[in-house]
């Protein structure tokens, strides 16, 4: 399914499943489709909304660099239109700073929040690092497959799930790469710890505890920014729907149930 938005471009997204509603935000790279395995364990009880970000998977790619400012409203815009607000809304590494974004621009359309293996502070070095690896993805995806796969995957789980490493592999050389590196800068930019400090939703952090790109003390301090914020690990790496889709759709299911029963 399309949905059009103000901007006039057009974003995918795919809904499945019936009930309470949860839209789930995919890193950067991938699609809507990152989120499949968590789905399956959660569509008889929820309906889950899967959109592509734009410029990524069968989304419009935008004719300019983007923000979260602007991804947020994109998600934003569909949860209007399809989404049977107050949602929950879910995001995974890139995903999880739009969800941030959503929270501090939209909170009204938010019933609770989850931000999985992802930062919302950024000092200098970090900047810097993010704007590397943006001017990298101009040389094309290929050049930036190897570094990604080995941050995103330990050697062990390499080893073990070799199905989940082509998976990403796959999704990453059909990225676009002039978007990759605007992700990239939209990642460089991320500004919203402020604000967070003030969030009134309920909200759940999960730390992945062999992530190599957002260790486990970046997402305790996002954690302990928001206000009475729970917190949960997983033993994976960065992409923790990914490598265990059954108990992270556990917890997504009894945050779910706490938010809406409180």
């Amino acid at each position: 399914m399309r949905f059009r938005t103000k901007s006039g471009l057009s974003i995918a997204y795919r809904s499945r499943g019936q009930g309470r509603t949860m839209a789930l935000l995919h890193p950067v790279g991938l699609c809507g489709a990152f989120w499949d395995p968590v789905v399956a364990e959660l569509e008889e009880e929820f309906r889950l909304i899967t959109p592509d970000a734009r410029g990524h998977g069968d989304s419009d790619v935008p004719c300019e660099g983007f923000g979260h400012d602007e991804l947020s409203d994109d998600v934003a815009e569909l949860i209007r239109a399809v989404g049977q607000a107050p949602t929950i809304v879910v995001g995974c590494s890139m995903g999880g700073m739009t969800a941030q974004a959503l929270s501090v621009r939209a909170p009204d359309l938010l019933a609770g929040v989850v931000i999985a293996n992802t930062a919302h502070r950024r000092n200098d070095q970090g900047r810097a690092t993010m704007e590397q690896r943006a001017q990298a993805a101009l040389k094309g995806m290929p050049t930036t497959l190897q570094t990604t796969l080995t941050r995103w995957f330990d050697a062990d789980l390499q080893v073990l799930r070799p199905d989940l490493v082509l998976k990403a592999r796959d999704w990453l050389l059909a990225a676009d790469p002039v978007v990759h590196c605007w992700s990239w800068r939209a990642i460089r930019d991320l500004n919203y710890a402020e604000q967070l400090e003030t969030m009134q939703r309920p909200a759940m952090v999960i730390a992945g505890l062999r992530d190599q790109s957002t260790p486990v003390a970046a997402m305790k301090d996002l954690a302990a920014t928001i206000p009475d914020c729970e917190y949960q690990e997983l033993d994976t790496g960065h992409l923790a729907p990914l490598e265990q889709p059954k108990q992270f759709a556990a917890l997504l299911r009894a945050f779910a149930n706490r938010v809406h029963a409180g």
